[in-house]
């Protein structure tokens, strides 16, 4: 099996280190917002006056993320025209881990798994298993952040089940 990577991945690699080092680093370092990943993380990124719903803040320091990554062409999409609209998968094996080998900050948090790249499992899922009327709502909607998904339990075996789980502040 061949495990190198090719010309132009490390290529693209090489610019997404680029890119994160210049505008994802000093977003990330601005005005706090390394809150959101240090010690005070959880209350940062939980409205706990809201049922512990994720702060507003938060939510729109990740979409400054994406709207970074977007006009920058880094974020491409695993999934068809029109919901890639041009975007491109360069070496989708490779890189939606390659962020992550600098460690967990705005470029790719891994606890909830946001990413400056195409990492999009869920719009492929809706793609292939959502009826025809979820695929109509949610598609074009779910590039744009106009749309997602979120999960509080990952398993009923492991974990209470979303009727029985209730936010709490740590403490």
């Amino acid at each position: 099996m061949d495990f190198d990577i090719p010309a132009d991945l490390a290529g693209y690699l090489a610019e997404l280190d680029e890119f994160i080092e210049r505008e994802i680093r000093p977003l990330e370092q601005q005005d706090d917002n390394i809150r959101f990943f240090d010690y005070r993380r959880e209350d940062a990124r939980t409205d706990w006056d809201r049922g512990g719903l994720p702060s507003p803040q938060w939510e729109e320091l990740l979409r400054e993320a994406v709207r970074r990554a977007d006009a920058a062409a880094t974020t491409g999409t695993p999934s068809p025209p029109p919901a890639a609209a041009g975007r491109h998968e360069p070496g989708h094996g490779h890189h939606p881990r390659a962020p992550g080998r600098q460690g967990p900050g705005l470029h790719c948090d891994l606890q909830n798994e946001h990413m400056i790249v195409g990492n999009n499992v869920g719009l492929l899922l809706m793609i292939n298993y959502g009826s025809p009327a979820q695929r109509e709502e949610w598609v074009p909607a779910w590039p744009l952040a106009a749309r997602a998904s979120r999960s509080g339990s990952p398993s009923p075996r492991t974990a209470p089940t979303p009727r029985s789980w209730r936010p709490r502040r740590p403490g």
